[in-house]
């Protein structure tokens, strides 16, 4: 639902087709400045009785977005993302205030400070993009946001996960989830071919790998006799895969890398091994979380605007400037 649009650049909202490259203010003709003066005095959007301006969804913008990729900037769907996100935020604030939801001024002025505190007053501006003198702004916007996520919190205290529910997830997750293979392996790694050499000789002479790593091997594992153990062989180093081609009980060739001379014997092989239930419980109790809190929000904001008379204009269009927009003073 409330899909993050980034912007790095100044949103200008204007009606009618825009062009690509923003001419400088000073440079605009008359004619295109009283249209911008129009753009700012007719509504926008409408949310029943509540009529809604350029610079009230450029505000939201600018607080409650901070950056988007370059590449991204001229896309289409930022426009459609921002009005239907401030859309579901003036929807959800009226339903918190309306059920009595209220945030005191003091949280309001320590999230604020916390602001001042991360960017310094001088930075502060920057990261707005809009004067310090707009801080009121900033303190409406963070005012309906804490409104808003107080309200959301009372309705997430619904969530029950029972053990049960965690349980048929862990079922569809084992269906989609693709099994990995381990290769429990013994290796031995020496720095030099004259005593992987010797090594590999008394391996055909039926001395046991174990002991022979104890004494050849240069690699971290030499005192196990270079069991690995079972292990998941697709992210390691090329002389690793020759594993995949070994049958079970044989030993490999020396094999010469940058990292030295290998000698593998492979084990035992075990396939499509999936995670434990009790191994990967609590990650499935976020996962579940989260998709049982995205419907939630989901089925709430739907019901919201089912009730709701809402009327966006045809012809609103956003442009990115590296310029703010003018401020009305109307």
């Amino acid at each position: 639902m409330f899909k993050v649009i980034v912007l790095c650049f100044f949103l200008i909202i204007g009606c009618g087709q825009q062009k690509e490259n923003v001419t400088d203010d000073s440079k605009k003709a008359p004619a295109e400045e009283k249209s911008q003066v129009t753009q700012k005095k007719q509504p926008v959007l409408k949310i029943n009785n509540n009529a809604y301006y350029v610079e009230d969804i450029i505000n939201y913008a600018y607080y409650t977005l901070s950056e988007m990729n370059e590449e991204n900037k001229n896309n289409p769907e930022v426009k459609k993302e921002i009005i239907e996100n401030f859309i579901d935020h003036k929807l959800l604030l009226k339903k918190a205030e309306n059920s009595g939801i209220t945030v005191d001024d003091t949280k309001v002025k320590r999230v604020l400070d916390n602001f001042k505190s991360a960017f310094g007053k001088e930075n502060l501006s920057t990261y707005t993009n809009k004067p310090v003198l707009d801080i009121r702004r900033l303190s409406n916007v963070i005012k309906e946001q804490l409104i808003i996520q107080k309200f959301l919190a009372e309705k997430l205290k619904n969530i029950k996960l029972e053990e049960k529910d965690l349980k048929n997830y862990y079922d569809e997750f084992v269906k989609r989830y693709k099994g990995v293979t381990l290769y429990h392996i013994y290796h031995l790694v020496a720095d030099n071919a004259e005593s992987a050499g010797k090594a590999r000789q008394l391996m055909r002479q039926r001395h046991a790998f174990s002991d022979v790593a104890k004494k050849f091997s240069v690699g971290p594992l030499k005192e196990e006799g270079g069991d690995m153990g079972y292990v998941d062989i697709s992210n390691y180093p090329a002389p690793f895969q020759q594993v995949k081609e070994m049958r079970i009980g044989s030993v490999s060739s020396v094999i010469k890398s940058d990292y030295g001379y290998h000698i593998f014997k492979l084990v035992d092989i075990k396939r499509n091994i999936r995670p434990d239930f009790k191994e990967i419980k609590s990650k499935l109790y976020s996962e579940l979380f989260i998709k049982r809190q995205d419907e939630l929000l989901d089925n709430l904001t739907k019901e919201l605007r089912s009730n709701a008379k809402i009327t966006i204009s045809d012809n609103v269009s956003f442009v990115l400037s590296p310029k703010p927009p003018e401020r009305s003073d109307n």
